[in-house]
């Protein structure tokens, strides 16, 4: 009983252990982005954006991303701003799509 009860707890410990790292590898990720960062450096870090939004002096992309620790991971959307070079300008976490800029 004792030995069922103990491979019981570990089991759970375990699983939540796998939980946390799981729900922080992506705070862990944006964490990483910088200023000056190619477009390449995002994509390799993040992977393949969820949208992109592209006009003549820059570009947009957009990944859904789940941070935080194992109590309360939440969803977030994370937007990265390039410049007309292709480095990132800009960069921010919101619970809501970002306004596209109007350009016609």
């Amino acid at each position: 009983m004792k030995r069922t009860l103990f491979v019981a707890f570990v089991a759970l410990f375990m699983s939540q252990a796998l939980i946390s790292c799981v729900s922080t590898r992506s705070t862990s990720k944006i964490s990483r982005i910088e200023l000056g960062m190619t477009r390449e450096d995002i994509r390799k870090l993040l992977g393949n954006p969820v949208y992109r939004n592209a006009w003549q002096d820059g570009e947009q992309w957009g990944y859904h991303k789940q941070v935080g620790e194992i109590a309360g991971p939440e969803q977030v959307l994370l937007v990265v701003s390039f410049d007309g070079n292709g480095k990132v300008a800009q960069f921010e976490t919101g619970k809501e799509f970002p306004r596209m800029p109007y350009h016609h």
